[in-house]
């Protein structure tokens, strides 16, 4: 931990010193093996290694500095120790969480505050249909009635208005698609909007689980290239139930779709990654209930973290959000 930590700090001599000192030591020998395994995944730490290996070279020719006993350290030593040691845990943490973002085979994206500045373009939807956080809007809970008990979507909370808590933009190809996000983000209606400006396509989505994988075999097991979960023909929800492939429908794998989500709240916005694929069945009810559920299978990567996440979905007619109401003051 110690060396992990002192890796994030070569500006200091001590730092230098204290990998020069230790070069011919055993443990030290561990630690750079675990180090170069990191850095074949990891950009950052593979910087940081080359820039300490710059740093030894130039004091390869001067020996190793003898430890010094207890008695000669002196107090700052000991307390420069103690306090790298203590943060050592933090930095160790960070690593981690970067590993499990690169094993899900897409590098870090860069979270960036936009609180007081102008929404990205495309965000707040059109002159038609104007999206806000915080906005309300009612919603017909017939689609939601007749398809109790038959999918595995949660319906909204009852009550009349549905308030937003943020606002999503998905880029995916040529193809612009909204997110309005309920509060709590565990539900969000996915809208297209269509030339007009006003949606033409509508479906709601709750979340079903989220995963984090913990091992690179954990990830394979959702981004194999040739056996990942997400892209394969079929997906089986944990109540045994299996759902057909949407998007690209036969009987090989295909790579997921790649999507890039701007989301806004309030207390700014960040973007993400995505890497998703789209599955459905028959609900087996008669019209006008919902014909088919579908399951969203999506990993996720914000920042330094990732995830899985599975919803379940169905469609809703664009017309009933009645979006339009929405007043046009911003």
């Amino acid at each position: 931990m110690l060396a992990w930590s002192l890796l994030n700090s070569l500006s200091r001599p001590q730092s230098v010193a204290y990998f020069q000192d230790n070069r011919d030591d055993p443990r030290y020998t561990q630690w750079r093996a675990d180090a170069d395994r990191a850095a074949a995944n990891d950009p950052a730490v593979a910087q940081k290694l080359v820039e300490l290996d710059s740093l030894m070279a130039q004091s390869k020719a001067q020996p190793a500095s003898p430890r010094l006993a207890p008695s000669d350290a002196g107090g700052a030593d000991a307390l420069f120790v103690v306090v790298f040691f203590g943060s050592a845990v933090l930095v160790g943490l960070w690593l981690l969480r970067r590993r499990a973002a690169a094993v899900a085979g897409v590098g870090p994206m860069r979270a960036h505050s936009l609180s007081g500045g102008p929404a990205p373009r495309g965000l707040s939807g059109s002159a038609a249909s104007r999206f806000r956080v915080g906005m309300t809007f009612p919603v017909d809970p017939s689609p939601f009635l007749l398809a109790a008990g038959a999918t595995k979507v949660k319906p909204p909370e009852a009550g009349g208005m549905i308030s937003v808590e943020a606002l999503g933009l998905i880029t995916d190809g040529a193809v612009s698609l909204h997110r309005l996000y309920l509060p709590g983000r565990e539900a969000f209606f996915l809208l297209h909007l269509g030339p007009d400006g006003t949606p033409d396509e509508c479906r709601y989505f709750t979340l079903l689980d989220q995963i984090t994988p913990a091992s690179r075999d954990e990830w394979g097991l959702w981004l194999d290239r040739a056996e990942g979960m997400i892209g394969w023909p079929q997906f089986q929800t944990k109540d045994g139930k299996t759902y057909d492939r949407i998007w690209a429908p036969g009987t090989s794998r295909v790579p997921p779709r790649q999507q890039v989500e701007t989301v806004q709240d309030l207390s700014g916005t960040i973007q993400r990654k995505i890497q998703v694929m789209l599955y459905g069945a028959r609900t087996g009810t008669a019209p006008p209930a919902p014909q088919v559920e579908y399951v969203l299978v999506c990993a996720v990567e914000q920042a330094d973290e990732a995830w899985i996440e599975v919803y379940a979905g169905i469609d809703i007619s664009a017309a009933a959000l009645t979006l339009t109401a929405v007043p046009l003051d911003s």
